[in-house]
């Protein structure tokens, strides 16, 4: 038997409004950086001194160039927020094969993450500042204001 481990993410965007209305609801593909594979092969197997921290953010951006594994940070980071209690779920993939999906959630409120130029970049990081970018996405733009809140969900599945 041969097995690829081919981890995968994608990401949802929604907007609401203040009434809970659902404005924009998409889903993109995200890139896994390089350092982001690091990452988990580091978690997975464990590394020589300070062993590495686990994901906790999620940062939006203004960047629109293609994501690349090199990458180490949004192009134009704009604002950074704690992820949410991470939910774990059992899936069957295209091929049959038992996966796991983690869920995770951030949440840029009303008046948080605005400005004039739009946001077209998202990212899952280790810390609050810095840290280690895992992946990377870049979207459609959407101009954020203190009107609506953004809420990301990433599914990464391994």
């Amino acid at each position: 038997m041969h097995e690829i481990m081919d981890m995968q993410g994608r990401l949802r965007l929604l907007v609401t409004d203040r009434q809970e209305r659902i404005l924009v609801d998409r889903s993109h593909a995200n890139r896994i950086v390089r350092s982001g594979r690091q990452l988990a092969a580091q978690l997975f197997a464990g590394v020589e001194g300070t062993p590495p921290s686990k994901v906790s953010h999620m940062a939006v951006g203004t960047g629109a160039d293609a994501a690349t594994d090199e990458q180490a940070a949004l192009v134009g980071e704009r604002a950074r927020n704690p992820v949410g209690a991470p939910v774990y779920t059992e899936i069957i993939d295209s091929a049959g094969i038992k996966r796991i999906k983690v869920s995770l959630q951030a949440v840029f409120d009303f008046a948080e993450a605005n400005g004039a130029a739009p946001l077209r970049e998202a990212g899952i990081f280790t810390a609050a500042k810095d840290g280690t970018m895992y992946n990377r996405v870049v979207f459609d733009p959407v101009t954020k204001a203190d009107t609506f809140k953004l809420t990301l969900i990433w599914d990464i599945v391994f």
